[in-house]
Order: structure tokens, then C-alpha cells, then sequence
């Protein structure tokens, strides 16, 4: 259990350079999407969690995961865990400020733990975040087994969850997390992502048992469905 005190641990909407996600510029798209989500798994009876990723590695799905996030909370007025499942690059738990804070992979190397002990609050009330954790990528392996109980255990406290995955291809811990998820959403990013690469993306997801798989082309500043 982290031990810094609540202001020291809130998370922040933080962007790389210094200032804030622009949320309400791509709200429309990813209030849609959030609807659209919504519907899908509920109609489906899957698991109200929700894997984006990307087919190689790029920092846009990292920032497109706050978003949807805050619309999910916004739009259904539920409760909305955002995750940083990226083995390699952990982007979002750098933009958020807690890359030194234990979260998902130190969990799933000691399930004993409540993961509700390591969630932080962030500047909307509805949604929390569960940084990706100090424990090393190669160490992943080990504890793949404890994905789908971790999961259980964080929807019992929160309507959604939102995994930010890193690269499909490049990264195995979004692999790892593929079967036990109600969507992957692949991101490929407009005029950059090579359709050769969204397609051994999706080959990958599929083969690793994706219940369910969506693209959602990013251009850089909002996803268009």
C-alpha cells in the first residue's frame, strides 16, 4: 500500500509538455464511443473492461485513454478505473505523474493485495487510476495467471474499466490482457500506422482469444469511429 499522502498521490490530467489533456476538444467522438461501448458490452454481457492499444508503438492511445475514460464517467455517471497495462513504455503513468507509484504489475505479482489500496483519485471524481507499477516487464510472464482476478476484483468497486495496453505488437503485456477484457480497441493512427501492421495487430488479438475487437482510427487530436 503506497504511503504518500493524498495530495502527494492525486493524479493529474497531465500532458508531456507541460500542460493539460485537451478533453473537451475531442469530446463529441469519444462521448459517442463511450455510448457505443456501453451498449455493446451490456448487450453482450461481457465485461465491462475495455483494452485500447495500439499496432505499433505511439503515445496517441495513451492520451486517447483519459479521454474515454472521462466520458464513460461523464455520459453514464458511473464509476471509471483507468489503467496503465503497458509492459515496455507506461506512457500514461508518466503524462499522470506517478511512473514511480506501484499499481497493476505489482499487483499481479501479489494478488493477496487489495488493489483498491493502490487506485489514486484524479480531477474528475468519477474516475480513478491505477498507474502500471514498478515491477519489471520481464517479470510479466510469471504472472499473466492473475490478470482475470484482478480485473474481477476492481469491477466489484467500479462500473468500467479502461486499460491503456502499449504496442500490440511490440509490447506482450497487451496480449496478456487481451482474453480478459470485453473489447480491445486497436488504434492505428492515421497516415502513420501501415495497414500491413493493423492487420498482423488484429491476427494477434484474435489468436490470443479477444472476445470482441474494434478499430478506432486516431488522427492525432480525436478517434473517428
Amino acid at each position: 500500500m503506497a504511503t504518500a499522502n493524498t495530495q502527494e498521490r492525486h493524479a493529474q490530467w497531465w500532458h508531456p509538455v507541460g500542460g493539460s489533456v485537451s478533453i473537451d476538444a475531442g469530446a463529441p467522438p469519444y462521448r459517442r464511443l463511450a455510448i457505443q461501448l456501453q451498449h455493446e458490452l451490456t448487450t453482450a454481457q461481457s465485461p465491462r473492461s475495455i483494452l485500447l492499444a495500439t499496432p505499433n508503438r505511439s503515445a496517441l492511445a495513451a492520451h486517447a485513454c483519459p479521454c474515454l475514460a472521462y466520458c464513460l464517467a461523464e455520459e453514464l455517471g458511473q464509476s471509471v478505473l483507468l489503467v496503465d497495462a503497458s509492459g515496455k513504455d507506461r506512457e500514461l503513468s508518466r503524462i499522470l505523474g506517478c511512473e514511480n507509484q506501484q499499481g497493476y504489475f505489482d499487483l499481479l505479482s501479489r494478488p493477496e493485495l487489495d488493489p483498491n489500496d493502490w487506485v489514486l483519485p484524479t480531477s474528475h471524481k468519477g474516475v480513478h487510476f491505477l498507474p502500471a507499477g514498478t515491477l519489471p516487464t520481464e517479470a510479466m510472464g510469471r504472472h499473466q495467471q492473475a490478470i482475470p482476478g484482478l480485473l474481477e476484483r476492481v469491477l466489484q468497486k467500479h462500473d468500467f474499466v479502461v486499460l491503456s495496453g502499449g504496442s500490440i505488437l511490440h509490447d506482450t503485456a497487451a496480449l496478456a490482457a487481451t482474453p480478459h477484457v470485453g473489447t480491445v480497441l486497436l488504434m492505428p493512427v492515421e497516415n502513420e500506422t501501415l495497414v500491413a501492421d493493423l492487420d498482423a495487430a488484429q491476427k494477434a488479438v484474435r489468436f490470443c482469444k479477444a472476445r470482441h475487437v474494434g478499430v478506432v482510427m486516431v488522427d492525432g487530436r480525436s478517434p473517428q469511429a
